[in-house]
């Protein structure tokens, strides 16, 4: 009569264990969603009441969710597995002392990666820099794709994609931190007067900081900062603007696009033509006015 009695056991048995690990995975799924849930409440905090400007507040919040989401999960997956192996009847406690004794001796040996993890860790604390940032670092300088504890990944300007551990970025120049003063270097023939050349920039740079596709992308007006150099057949001028970050690179293009344009408009040479070099073709009346300047402008932005 045992077997008899035995085998509806043994089914009930299996059956228990099956809805105890059944509610193990539906417990672990629901901890993920609810923790996914505080982390984009945070994320909207952050969104919200953070200090500077939108995109920098934007940065923030999707560097520290994604951080957060990652250690999370690392966490929840591993409780969630500890359970099972419980409830499957499996001691533990000899794979824990292994374990304890494997993580002393690795220890001595994963300096580096402790290491990258603290560094990480005060990377995000002090927002020295997030995920949509252009910074130089270890050497090597482009947009920060990721960031975690471990390391921060980069993609320069020709598409490759470095990873860097964190632990190895020693100084990082963040080149899109709250704002950006590009500056622009103009060369102008010696031939030239320069108090003219000055006129015409300055004009240049009136109509440039008065234009509507550039004012979203200004934070001040741009200005000549003087002559800077005086060199073999010309001297420079040096301009200087102050933009939102992400767009120092397009307002600076448009400055060299709008000065050349007006200079060019003006008859001023900027460099000494050699001997038997034509002239510069000459210019209509009225045609250093604001016109150049202004679709130079539109045409970069």
């Amino acid at each position: 009569m045992t077997p008899l009695h035995g085998a509806p056991q043994e089914a009930f048995s299996l059956v228990e264990l099956l809805i105890r690990l059944g509610i193990i995975v539906v417990a672990t799924l629901v901890a993920l969603r609810l923790v996914y849930v505080v982390i984009g409440r945070i994320e909207r905090t952050i969104r919200s009441e953070a200090k500077g400007t939108e995109t920098a507040r934007e940065k923030r919040a999707r560097t520290v969710g994604g951080v957060l989401r990652s250690v999370a999960r690392g966490a929840i997956i591993v409780i969630g597995l500890l359970m099972t192996v419980r409830e499957l009847g499996l001691d533990i406690t000899p794979a824990l002392a292994a374990a304890g004794g494997f993580g002393v001796a690795a220890g001595l040996g994963a300096q580096s990666l402790v290491k990258d993890w603290i560094a990480g860790f005060f990377i995000i604390h002090d927002n020295q820099f997030g995920v949509g940032d252009v910074v130089r670092a270890a050497g090597v300088s482009g947009a920060v794709e990721a960031l975690s504890l471990r390391h921060t990944e980069l993609r320069d300007s020709e598409g490759f994609i470095h990873f860097i551990p964190n632990g190895e970025i020693k100084v990082v120049t963040n080149l899109t931190k709250s704002w950006s003063t590009p500056i622009v270097r103009i060369p102008i023939s010696l031939t030239e007067d320069p108090a003219r050349a000055v006129k015409v920039i300055e004009d240049m740079l009136a109509r440039f900081g008065a234009n509507p596709k550039m004012k979203p992308l200004l934070i001040d007006a741009p200005r000549l900062l003087g002559i800077e150099d005086v060199g073999p057949g010309q001297f420079t001028l040096m301009l200087q603007a102050k933009t939102v970050p992400e767009e120092r690179l397009a307002v600076s293009r448009a400055l060299r696009l709008a000065a050349l344009e007006s200079l060019r408009a003006a008859r001023v040479l900027i460099h000494t033509p050699a001997t038997g070099e034509p002239a510069p073709p000459s210019a209509p009346p009225g045609a250093a006015d604001g016109a150049s300047a202004t679709s130079a402008a539109e045409g970069a932005a």
